[in-house]
């Protein structure tokens, strides 16, 4: 196979896993209350990607995936997936690559710091715009990523799965 080719089939594997995710997100997951809040799984997506693909190749799917999550979720404002998941994308990058090996540890850190900073500007949008309830934007940001870490046990190994096999160093 021609490394060109065997990127795009490489992609379209991990393309193949996320649209899982979307269907484990809107057939299970949306119907899970817990104390009213619902587990939000797409964070740990670009999160885990990253992780394992880096910085060139980790905020591109990222920025892929928040294009589509704007065309198809309601945020805060028209384009907030697109500006969140490429940062949260590069942090998990330069976590993955930096300070912790790839693995459950690390994958559990930039899990709950993408669910973190999604609650976190979704709490600065709400200031800037002049709304109020602060502290409970700030619980509900909390108990959002306490309810989707267990996700992360889920997408880790699926994720983990496809990189390993579809290694390249091209």
């Amino acid at each position: 196979m021609l490394p060109k080719s065997y990127l795009v089939f490489k992609w379209l594997v991990y393309a193949s896993a996320t649209l899982l995710f979307f269907a484990l997100q809107s057939l299970v997951l949306n119907h899970i209350r817990v104390l009213g809040l619902t587990p939000f799984v797409y964070p740990l997506l670009p999160a885990t990607v990253a992780m394992y693909e880096g910085r060139r190749r980790g905020p591109v799917f990222a920025l892929a995936l928040g294009v589509v999550c704007d065309a198809m979720l309601h945020g805060p404002f028209p384009g907030f997936f697109t500006i969140v998941f490429p940062m949260i994308a590069l942090f998990s990058a330069v976590v993955g690559e930096n300070f912790l090996s790839p693995g459950f540890f690390c994958c559990l850190l930039v899990s709950a710091a993408a669910l973190l900073a999604t609650g976190g500007m979704r709490i600065l949008v709400q200031v800037l715009s002049g709304g109020g309830y602060l502290a409970l934007m700030a619980r509900i940001a909390v108990g959002e990523t306490l309810l989707t870490l267990p996700a992360m046990l889920a997408v880790m190994p699926l994720y983990r799965t496809i990189h390993r096999r579809c290694a390249s160093d091209y």
